[in-house]
């Protein structure tokens, strides 16, 4: 969406994508879940954050979840496929836990 919303933008390399490392370290919440899927231009974007992230000095948990062999949106095409339904756990698990 980022690069459809902004059309002069400078593609992934962005430095608006990035957040300097300070401000990630002061990331407000206590626990991040990131998804990325094989088949999208913002997977290694996903991964860099993860990355970035952990070595920010944050204090939280970070969690990378990648569906090998998808493209976005598999997930509502086909919300009976097995990777769907992981992916959906594994969503309501980060939501429901506490820790």
């Amino acid at each position: 969406m980022w690069l459809f919303m902004n059309p002069i933008h400078g593609g992934l390399k962005d430095p608006k994508l990035k957040q300097p490392p300070e401000d990630l370290a002061k990331l407000g919440s206590e626990r991040v879940l990131i998804f990325v899927v094989e088949k999208n231009d913002l997977n290694i974007a996903g991964k860099n954050y993860y990355e970035e992230l952990k070595k920010s000095g944050w204090r939280g948990r970070v969690e990378l979840v990648e569906n090998h062999g998808e493209d976005p949106c598999f997930h509502l095409r086909h919300p009976t496929y097995e990777k769907a339904l992981q992916l959906t756990n594994k969503f309501v698990l980060f939501i429901k836990s506490d820790s």
